[in-house]
């Protein structure tokens, strides 16, 4: 194919966000209406897509794979951009697909173009292959291969020498994990495959029915021919492939709304606002972490089970109502149905009590636990276990009354049904106009309905305890910090691609923030300017608004009114991801944290991981400049070593240097260190203020008077 050819496929780098937005629309993405943020704004690549994604509600993530890994990905990659370069400029071509071994691109006269995969890859990875090619086909030509033979070594030599190189130019387009359930499982096709699920489950139950009406036809009539048996086993085998489609559409939908309902619980403790958050315990915020572990188990186990028992009562009732006694079930049917919303109500009712109870001894244990050491020291032993005995008696009062009424609906709801089912018969034996053939199609409704209402009570045990944990997980979603999904305004822009030094990399004016539920603005009327190279030291008393503040410039808060603009941007022009990469930041003490992982890990986790090379050297230098050495030498791996509750246990002071570390280490234009040096001793604090000054392009230091 030819560059001409090639480029009348792809998108020119000055339509890139529109690129973005039909690949969006193509793919079913349902991307917001709104302007380009990024117009007149001179950004790199990567920014750009984010920005403008964060303006359609989007989420791109840039890939980073290897040579040997870049077919598989290409192939399932759909939607996504790729980046190639044409005559020193930049190109990118829409990915919005792929069957086989062939793409399908979106092209920018909105048209499907179906290019090989290979070609694809020839075209990424040009610049790569080219020297490879040129000393392979020596190679080869001094070993006479050609042919057939000559492109298949050309290809294995290809993937063996470049098996270990890395490119990045693919970013993946995706539906943002914040967007509601329903409508990510809509977008995976879910409700398609659910709705395929009872469509095979009802037709399976009307060829049991056919089945046995075949053979029990048979039987009252006094003789079974050839004909009716082969139709019963025709009938008989044409339900398994059915049964095994209805076992793996279900499997498939529970595991994959298991994992989009992971996803959507991630970002939304991602997006919650430390303010609205403050009033829940950490054992509530972990007991409903576990209640959605219950959701998926629950879907599993219960509510496919009721929905199909549900299925398989609808078929039933309509056997009765079709039969001689019709008039009478239709008469008595909703007598069962009131019962049944009744009990189940009250269940309802006795598990939402549990739960809440349930949640509260969580939340007990978990301080408790948290607390042990200052209870030990602080804490008379006579008043450790004070309150608990209520506690407990509490949960066993409600765990007993739900007990109860879990009791009575399994036990009276399906007897309510064979009950109500014999009242219908009564007019039949009453009268003595029915032929058996009727009164035996009435008495299969009949148990059919009770095996479905067995069927509906199992499901319903499990699908309730879903139903609470939902209502208690959906508590989470409900506390997202309703800035995230950012608007779009206005966009200040440099005179420049390039940073001015005559202009402040940190500008506020008349910054105002107030926590939600508070009435006084902790910030208010707050303006600074932070040039390049700057260092400022914020000092206040506690509770002056100083680490609101540090949280503010990081965007961990969004300002209620004001302005606050970084190298002449706004968070909302060039997108949270951008931004948080040019402030770094260490909070508070009590707010930082070392992860059950490598030392290494907890210095780079704000950087590169794996790590490169240039990030191994740079975490060795400044570990040694914060002191950090001879602890690297006392741990038997090194800094390798696993630190955290689960392993190595640094001290207080190590700590705080690890966290400056790994501030530092994000190499970003602004560090803001909030109290950081509190816990340092004189000489650790001198050498850790001349790393500091070192490493850090502009510094915020805050600290107490």
């Amino acid at each position: 194919m030819s560059t001409e050819e090639w480029i009348s496929y792809c998108w020119p780098a000055s339509q890139l966000e529109a690129a973005l937005q039909a690949l969006a629309k193509r793919c079913g993405l349902n991307p917001l209406v709104a302007e380009s943020k990024t117009q007149g704004a001179v950004l790199e690549f990567n920014s750009r897509l984010q920005a403008e994604a964060e303006a359609l509600d989007l989420q791109v993530e840039r890939v980073n794979c290897s040579y040997a890994e870049l077919e598989s990905t290409l192939l399932r990659a759909a939607p996504a951009l790729l980046r190639i370069r044409f005559c020193d400029e930049d190109y990118f071509i829409a990915l919005c697909g792929g069957r086989g071994r062939k793409l399908y691109l979106l092209t920018p006269t909105l048209s499907i173009e179906k290019i090989h995969v290979e070609s694809v890859i020839h075209q990424l990875a040009w610049e790569l292959e080219e020297p490879q090619r040129q000393r392979i086909s020596q190679l080869l030509d001094s070993a006479k291969i050609k042919g057939r033979r000559r492109k298949g070594a050309m290809a294995a030599l290809l993937r063996e020498n470049l098996a270990n190189v890395r490119l990045d130019d693919c970013w993946l387009l995706r539906q943002p994990s914040h967007r509601s359930l329903w409508s990510q499982l809509r977008h995976h096709g879910l409700y398609w495959r659910f709705a395929a699920m009872l469509a095979c489950h009802s037709i399976q139950m009307v060829l049991f029915l056919c089945g046995w009406w075949v053979i029990g036809r048979a039987v009252l009539e006094g003789h079974i021919s050839s004909g009716w048996l082969a139709a019963w086993i025709l009938l008989l085998v044409t339900q398994v492939p059915l049964s095994l489609l209805t076992a793996r559409l279900r499997g498939v939908i529970s595991v994959e709304a298991g994992a989009l309902l992971k996803q959507r619980l991630l970002a939304s403790a991602l997006r919650v606002s430390p303010s609205r958050i403050r009033h829940m315990g950490s054992g509530q915020v972990l007991g409903r972490v576990y209640d959605a572990e219950n959701i998926e188990v629950g879907a599993l186990q219960g509510a496919f089970l009721w929905l199909l028992g549900c299925v398989e009562l609808l078929i039933a009732v309509l056997i009765l109502l079709l039969g001689t006694s019709g008039l009478v079930y239709a008469a008595i049917f909703p007598l069962f149905l009131l019962s049944a919303l009744f009990l189940g109500k009250a269940q309802y009712q006795s598990c939402r009590q549990w739960t809440a109870q349930r949640l509260s001894m969580t939340h007990r244990l978990i301080e408790k636990m948290i607390g042990h050491r200052t209870r030990l020291a602080q804490q008379a032993p006579g008043e450790w276990h004070r309150s608990e005995d209520g506690e407990l008696n509490n949960y066993f009062e409600s765990s007993l009354r739900m007990d109860n009424s879990m009791a009575r609906l399994v036990a009276l709801l399906p007897r309510l049904w064979l009950l109500l089912g014999i009242v219908g018969l009564a007019p039949i034996f009453i009268t003595g106009d029915a032929s058996s053939s009727q009164i035996a199609i009435i008495f299969g409704g009949i148990l059919l309905g009770y095996r479905a209402v067995l069927k509906c009570m199992s499901g319903f045990t499990h699908a309730l305890g879903t139903v609470v944990s939902w209502g208690k997980v959906n508590e989470l979603f409900s506390l997202e910090d309703c800035n995230s999904k950012e608007g779009v305004r206005p966009v200040m822009t440099a005179p420049s691609g390039k940073q001015n030094s005559s202009l402040p990399l940190c500008y506020l004016r008349d910054v105002r923030f107030t926590y939600e539920g508070k009435d006084q603005a902790i910030l208010a009327g707050c303006n600074l300017s932070v040039y390049p190279g700057d260092r400022i030291l914020l000092r206040g008393t506690s509770g002056s608004g100083k680490s609101t503040l540090a949280n503010v410039l990081t965007g961990i808060q969004v300002p209620d009114d004001g302005l606050l603009l970084l190298n002449g941007y706004d968070r909302m022009s060039i997108g949270a991801e951008p931004w948080r990469r040019m402030v770094a930041s260490a909070p508070q003490f009590h707010e930082n944290h070392v992860l059950g992982d490598s030392f290494l890990f907890n210095l780079l986790m704000g950087d590169q991981w794996p790590p490169s090379q240039e990030g191994l050297r740079r975490a060795y230098t400044i570990c040694d400049e914060l002191g950090l050495t001879p602890l690297l030498e006392k741990m038997p791996a090194g800094i390798l070593q696993t630190v955290g509750e689960m392993g190595w246990r640094l001290s207080h002071g190590e700590m705080s240097r690890l966290f400056i570390a790994r501030a530092l280490l994000q190499n970003a234009e602004m560090v803001v260190l909030d109290e950081s040096f509190a816990a340092l001793d004189p000489e650790n604090l001198r050498t850790g203020l001349a790393c500091v000054q070192r490493h850090a392009r502009t510094l915020i230091i805050i600290a107490h008077p």
